[in-house]
């Protein structure tokens, strides 16, 4: 079992991310890096290595996005790195008092990650500022300011290098998210129209798991980007049909869910055939838009071409023909049939999405105020802003992660800097970086980084030193370290541990050029053997909180936001016939968001290197059929509103009020270790024998199309429910390497 957990970890250090290296990025950072190095050997400043510094931690903090969030992150991060050198250049001459502030400062940088992962690693890099300077203490007062104003000299050629003298296009950043929304809904409706001609079970669970949670991430980081982009901007008609095209985006991939749970839903019959390739012709169609749409809204200037909407104008109309005078489709079953009308009309639906879309795309070069309005879909990007203590106080518990993990890291960099002045550990500062770079605030991820960063500091001292036998000239070196720097900045998003073995070689050749010490590599892995060590004793020793203690939070979180856009679908439902309701779309994002954060502490469960004794299959199972029952309410809210009796309108409220006190109860359930009460009998709540004929006709013939939708929400809220009667259960399961979302009991769940 040891053997293969190792063997586990080890694929994991090793395995690639399929991205490709940002190579325009690491050419930026090498050249904020090393060129103020070269200006400094050329008149002989003594400040060089701060100058650096600056330049490398600034162009670093470059993650993209908009020009001003892109702006404001790198000024974040040299006002904080050049007040923590400060600091930390201040207290290094005191040895009394350089323990206590290294507490003090360390803690502080990473609390600030209540404000946000950005705010999180602008504290990280404030934090490895001020450790570098306390271990290089100041000598005076005005070394200390020298040292500040270099590293804001090389900060502020970092900003200039990365935007100014890079294009700048303000919506350039906003265009390409759109552009990788709308790519991701035609990779989703081209698959799902594949499937639609009679795939099993397992490949839609496939689909969803590997769709759903990847599309909502990009509709976020599309609204992230749009917002940072028109705040503090003049509203313009360009910002306004972005904002347009963004909603008509989520809205497109509500559609095709929807689209997706019916066709999943729809008998396996002959007569169902030819409906079904109907659907997978208009998909490919479709998709082939969104695609062809993507290029043009990622294109400066006025489109040349714009997509051709030929599929919806004649195939369209011709299947919806064919299902409102039933020609051909005499073999259909009622409710297939039922079905089918509703599959017609949410391709309707999204060709007059595409038909909006087209005309918005057409017209984003004009800067004149929008015609189509900005809230079309009723999905608010405006932004919320909280008071500024608000987050600090929140997260004043023992609960938080946020302030368990900031005490942790200060903890443990105090201890680090102790260590190293007590044993004159030579570059000492290696330690504590280590210390903060490898610390996170889950055990599962800091346990893995750990590995990358020793495996690479190894491999990387390695490297250095057998460079550094055969290479002592320093220009040379400079040439070589330059590489180094573009390699290591490229590939840190496709391997930490190879980002990791670049960086080695780049600081052990700076610290021997710098100091003529040309066996500096072996302190380098010693040190980062020693840092790492130190993280993870901390972060097993110090308040850790297991990720099998988080994880039900999280998946207890997932289902209580299942239950409230099930909520909000039922409350429009049942009311009277109205326009769209604001609210839930933006309970349909919470429970996507959701559902990812709970599939992230899933993953992070685990990575946990510990052996655990919680069944794998019911955890998987409870994920899955979150997204499952969400699919079948999302399709359930696109049903048109249709009159019902009294009778069943009271059939419909009881049956929704049952549906939330489950899922409640599977909430508690999950967070209290417990079984789950027993499931109501939803046969007799759907039309069975305790409920007149009149009810029990009105559902199965007049709206069979209701009732097989709400029969799907109690198939796949059985799922569940099964799922967490067997969480308790005392099973052996294998733990796949990399796991694969499970179908659960789809077989049971249709």
């Amino acid at each position: 079992m040891l053997t293969r957990r190792l063997i586990e970890h080890s694929k994991e250090v090793a395995r690639f991310a399929p991205v490709r290296p940002a190579v325009k990025a690491g050419l930026r950072a090498a050249i904020a890096t090393i060129l103020p190095l070269v200006v400094a050997s050329v008149f002989h400043l003594t400040g060089a290595i701060w100058l650096s510094v600056g330049g490398f931690n600034t162009s670093f903090a470059d993650k993209g996005g908009s020009y001003r969030s892109r702006a404001s992150s790198m000024g974040a991060v040299a006002l904080a790195t050049a007040l923590s050198v400060l600091v930390g250049g201040l207290a290094g001459r005191y040895p009394a008092l350089a323990i206590p502030m290294a507490l003090l400062w360390v803690t502080a940088c990473s609390y600030a990650g209540v404000y946000g992962p950005a705010a999180g690693f602008v504290g990280n890099i404030a934090a490895s500022a001020f450790v570098i300077s306390l271990a290089l203490p100041a000598s005076s007062l005005r070394e200390a300011l020298e040292r500040t104003g270099f590293l804001l000299v090389g900060a502020l050629w970092a900003m200039v290098l990365s935007l100014v003298l890079w294009p700048i296009r303000p919506y350039r950043p906003a265009r390409f998210a759109l552009g990788r929304c709308f790519r991701a809904v035609a990779d989703f409706a081209g698959e799902v129209g594949r499937l639609s001609t009679g795939a099993e079970s397992a490949a839609w669970q496939a689909l969803i798991q590997g769709h759903h949670g990847r599309i909502r991430e990009t509709l976020e980081e599309a609204r992230g980007t749009l917002v940072a982009t028109r705040r503090g901007r003049q509203e313009s008609g360009r910002g306004e049909r972005l904002l347009v095209l963004l909603q008509i985006a989520d809205a497109s991939f509500g559609a095709v869910i929807a689209l997706s749970d019916v066709m999943e839903s729809l008998s396996h019959e002959t007569g169902v055939r030819p409906a079904q390739e109907e659907v997978e012709r208009t998909l490919a169609a479709f998709s082939r838009s969104l695609q062809e749409l993507a290029r043009v809204v990622e294109t400066e200037g006025k489109p040349h071409q714009l997509p051709a909407l030929d599929w919806g104008a004649e195939a369209l109309r011709e299947a919806l023909s064919r299902a409102e005078s039933a020609e051909g489709l005499e073999a259909m079953r009622v409710v297939d049939r039922a079905q089918t009308l509703h599959a017609a009309r949410l391709l309707a639906q999204l060709r007059e999405f595409m038909g909006i879309v087209v005309e918005t795309a057409a017209s984003l070069s004009d800067d004149r105020p929008s015609t189509l309005g900005r809230a079309l879909l009723g999905i608010d990007l405006a932004e919320r802003k909280r008071p500024f203590l608000e987050p600090l106080r929140e997260n004043l518990s023992r609960n938080s992660v946020v302030l368990r993990h900031a005490l942790r890291v200060g903890v443990t960099t105090a201890v680090a800097v102790w260590l190293t002045t007590a044993l004159g550990q030579s570059h000492g500062y290696w330690v504590t970086i280590t210390v903060l770079t490898v610390m996170l605030p889950y055990t599962g991820p800091t346990f893995l980084k750990g590995l990358q960063r020793v495996v690479g500091t190894v491999l990387g001292g390695i490297l250095a030193a057998l460079v550094a036998a055969e290479l002592h000239d320093p220009h040379a070196i400079m040439a070589l370290v330059f590489f180094t720097v573009a390699i290591s900045v490229a590939v840190i998003s496709v391997n930490y541990g190879l980002y990791t073995i670049f960086l080695t070689v780049t600081f052990v050749l700076l610290a021997e050029v710098g100091t003529g010490d040309w066996g500096l590599a072996e302190v380098r892995i010693i040190n980062t053997l020693i840092g790492g060590a130190l993280a993870l004793a901390g972060t097993w020793l110090l308040w850790e909180r297991p990720e099998k203690e988080l994880f039900p939070e999280q998946l207890a979180a997932a289902l209580r936001a299942d239950r409230e856009f099930f909520r909000q679908v039922f409350a429009v439902w049942l009311g009277e016939p109205k326009t769209y309701n604001p609210g839930v779309g933006e309970s349909r994002r919470k429970m996507g968001l959701a559902s990812i954060n709970a599939e992230a502490s899933f993953q992070r469960l685990l990575s946990e290197p510990r052996r655990r004794t919680e069944p794998i299959e019911p955890l998987m199972t409870l994920l899955a059929y979150t997204r499952r029952f969400a699919a079948a309410v999302i399709a359930f809210s696109t049903t048109q509103h249709e009159q019902t009796t009294e009778q069943v309108r009271a059939l419909l409220e009881r049956f929704a009020a049952a549906v939330e006190q489950v899922l409640e109860d599977l909430a508690n359930a999950v967070t209290e270790g417990r079984s789950p009460e027993p499931l109501p009998d939803f046969t007799s709540l759907l039309g069975g024998e305790s409920f007149s004929t009149e009810v029990s006709a009105a559902l199965a013939q007049d709206a069979p199309l209701l009732r097989a939708q709400l029969e799907r929400v109690v198939r796949q809220l059985a799922v569940l429910h099964g799922a967490a009667s067997r969480r308790g259960t005392p099973l052996a399961p294998e733990r796949p390497s990399r796991p694969e979302w499970s179908a659960g009991s789809e077989q049971q769940g249709g």
